[in-house]
């Protein structure tokens, strides 16, 4: 043997490497098989879309007592009465009561008056996307409301709720709808 020691223990090292890599491979392919095997979280089955998406429970509890539940078609927003115009698939339901600007300077008026824009902004594009909903409900089901009208408050109320990422959010209240101006149709879905 003419070849000095260190070319041997060099030439042996190398032959142990590459005589180990392929026992070393093989468990890792045997691990990617079965991780393969597991089925992805998107093909899951997942149960239907409510048609009410996040409001779902909400709008139900409403229409517990009868009442109705239509899609919002349009929501206009008018930034200088920070009010609403809601608009429905049956016409008009009208304006909602305006906002008030809260806080003691200026700067939390003006931080008050971003919030109130953005969540106009939110429910306006709630409606542009299916998203609202015009609920006329049983006055009794929603004790919440103040009721300063006295005996002759018609028994039916309305709320517009909106699924806002996945959270149902209240927009506006009706403290009181009359049936008489209702779209006949509207009229007749409370009796069902």
């Amino acid at each position: 043997m003419n070849a000095p020691f260190p070319v041997v223990l060099a030439a042996a090292l190398l032959s142990a490497a590459i005589a180990t890599m392929p026992a070393e491979a093989a468990p890792r392919k045997k691990k990617t098989r079965a991780l393969a095997a597991v089925p992805p979280a998107a093909s899951v089955a997942q149960p239907p879309t409510d048609r009410f998406l996040a409001c779902d429970v909400r709008v139900r509890d409403y229409l517990r007592e009868g009442g109705a539940a239509i899609r919002v078609t349009k929501i206009e927003v008018d930034d200088a009465r920070l009010q609403l115009s809601i608009h429905h698939e049956y016409g008009e339901a009208g304006k909602s009561s305006r906002k008030h600007l809260r806080g003691d300077s200026e700067e939390e008026m003006r931080k008050n008056l971003r919030g109130i824009l953005d969540e106009f902004a939110a429910a306006a594009k709630a409606a542009a996307a299916g998203r609202a909903w015009y609920v006329i409900a049983a006055r009794k089901v929603m004790p919440d409301l103040r009721d300063g009208s006295g005996e002759n408050a018609s028994p039916w109320t309305a709320i517009v709720l909106a699924d806002f990422e996945g959270k149902c959010r209240p927009i506006t209240f009706y403290q009181s709808v009359d049936r008489n101006k209702l779209n006949p149709e509207l009229s007749k879905k409370l009796e069902e």
